[in-house]
């Protein structure tokens, strides 16, 4: 047993595999459905020995997407509302630890801190004290019903990065008694999580941190008051026909307010039929209170230092499953991209890709394309934005699974970074060098968490905001400098959204 009495209260933890494990620890409250989420003030009593329950889960069933159940995550806790909880592992509680807090992604629909891919104990072993923590997801974190509802529902669409701000104070007043270091803080997350750490930062939340390790997610993550609520009022509308009122929305099982949510489609706030960036619906608001006008400026002003980057074939794990994308449906694909792109400039830029990709499969050119769109050019603004010290990276390992149909696909790094490479289902995933990929990434990691630079023996990584530098990460380390930048230019010469 590991025991441990902090300012929140006292803990009473495991010990295995040398590390001390703490789960499930509460770290805010929240009364009513969609009220602002509180820290827990009082010192309490906890026995952290089991995961806390993941946020209800959106899933959307869609008959282009097959994905949704191929990479179903399976080993998450049970859900419940109740669910604002963290997970601490640490090696030594009576040291002080620089500390990495895991914000989980899922398209702010979807994930939880307890599945089995974020494993804390092998990052903690490298010398730093790892926390994961879950927060309110999809319409119950990150909907906005003011408006919509006249201010009977007061909810922001902010839900959920307020709790995430609440997690973080909670590490901040707290970690020191399990052996972390609250002055050395690094936040990190991948997908909705990278999207939540740079979220965090152009907030102005930057006191709770000192650098943030954003992996395939941009500042792009946010939607206005207007569209929020019109988002808001498709899902009343749809709530509606499904039978209930307004005055049950607070009160009706959270299972019926995901039901309705699932019959949603972001396609649905199109403007003149074009396409619909970024590609999901439940999103944080620009609402001049946490989000502020002038978030952009926020954000390059902080002094945060930042790693960001992306995997080389990231849509792939959405185009290969697509039935017309995934068999090359050259009308379908011209179609999709005619809503992107200026008509008269798509052959251009389509010969572009070819060239550049070596292919004239329209399919593959396309995931390319929508992967420098949701993720190259995101993550190459926010490395520019920076005024502190920004690292850009690339992942391009090709994964083994479906004979290589999905290459570097979106989250194919993460059981390197957490180190569950070698254990099933993600031993099917990589190469014979999965050893060396995995130590590459937690040394980089853990280095920049440590001392703010992630440079380690011979190699010197070079600041992004210098030099358009990133490093290629796989079974060796190697600068090179931004190979898509002409491609980026080309999209935001071409682009109609």
């Amino acid at each position: 047993m590991s025991f441990v009495k902090s300012p929140s209260g006292d803990y009473q933890g495991v010990f295995k595999d040398n590390c001390h494990q703490f789960y499930g620890v509460p770290y805010a409250k929240y009364g009513e459905r969609w009220q602002r989420s509180e820290p827990i003030e009082k010192e309490i009593k906890h026995n952290a020995f089991q995961k806390g329950y993941s946020s209800p889960q959106t899933r959307f069933t869609d008959e282009n997407d097959s994905s949704i159940g191929f990479f179903l995550d399976k080993s998450l806790s049970k859900e419940s509302e109740d669910c604002l909880t963290l997970n601490i592992c640490t090696e030594d509680i009576e040291s002080k630890q620089p500390v990495m807090v895991w914000i989980h992604g899922g398209a702010l629909v979807s994930g939880g801190s307890s599945s089995m891919m974020y494993e804390l104990i092998n990052l903690a072993k490298r010398g730093v004290v790892v926390v994961s923590i879950n927060y309110r997801l999809g319409p119950l974190g990150f909907l906005r019903l003011d408006e919509v509802t006249n201010g009977k529902i007061k909810s922001s669409g902010n839900e959920g990065l307020g709790d995430q701000r609440n997690a973080l104070r909670w590490i901040k007043k707290n970690i020191s008694s399990f052996g972390g270091d609250p002055n050395n803080i690094t936040i990190f997350g991948e997908s909705a999580g990278s999207w939540s750490c740079n979220l965090q930062i152009a907030a102005g939340n930057d006191s709770l941190f000192q650098q943030a390790i954003c992996q395939s997610g941009g500042l792009d993550a946010v939607a206005s008051i207007d569209k929020a609520s019109k988002w808001a009022e498709l899902f009343i509308n749809q709530y509606k026909e499904d039978g209930f009122s307004l005055n049950d929305l607070k009160k009706c099982k959270w299972q019926t307010i995901i039901n309705t949510a699932k019959k949603l489609r972001h396609s649905k706030l199109s403007i003149d039929k074009k396409w619909v960036f970024p590609e999901v619906g439940f999103l944080p608001v620009i609402d001049n209170k946490f989000i502020k006008d002038n978030y952009l400026q926020t954000y390059s002003n902080s002094d945060v230092n930042l790693i960001a980057g992306s995997t080389l074939d990231e849509y792939r794990l959405w185009s290969s499953f697509h039935p017309k994308i995934g068999i090359n449906d050259k009308e379908y694909i011209t179609k999709r991209l005619l809503k992107m792109f200026q008509d008269d400039k798509l052959s251009e830029l389509i010969a572009a890709y070819e060239s550049f990709l070596n292919t004239d499969e329209l399919g593959k050119v396309y995931s390319a394309i929508l992967t420098d769109i949701c993720f190259g050019i995101p993550t190459h603004k926010t490395l520019q934005k920076k005024k502190a010290k920004s690292f850009g990276y690339l992942f391009s390992t090709q994964s083994e699974i479906l004979k290589g149909r999905l290459g570097a696909f979106h989250a194919s790094e993460l059981p390197y970074v957490f180190g569950v490479h070698s254990k099933k289902p993600y031993s099917s995933w990589g190469p014979k060098e999965s050893n060396e990929i995995s130590n590459n990434f937690q040394v980089l990691w853990t280095n920049f968490s440590k001392f703010g630079n992630p440079s380690f023996e011979d190699f010197n990584w070079n600041t992004y905001n210098d030099s358009s530098e990133i490093a290629l990460i796989g079974k060796n380390i190697k600068a090179i400098r931004n190979p898509f930048l002409e491609r980026y230019e080309l999209i935001e010469k071409y682009k109609i959204f």
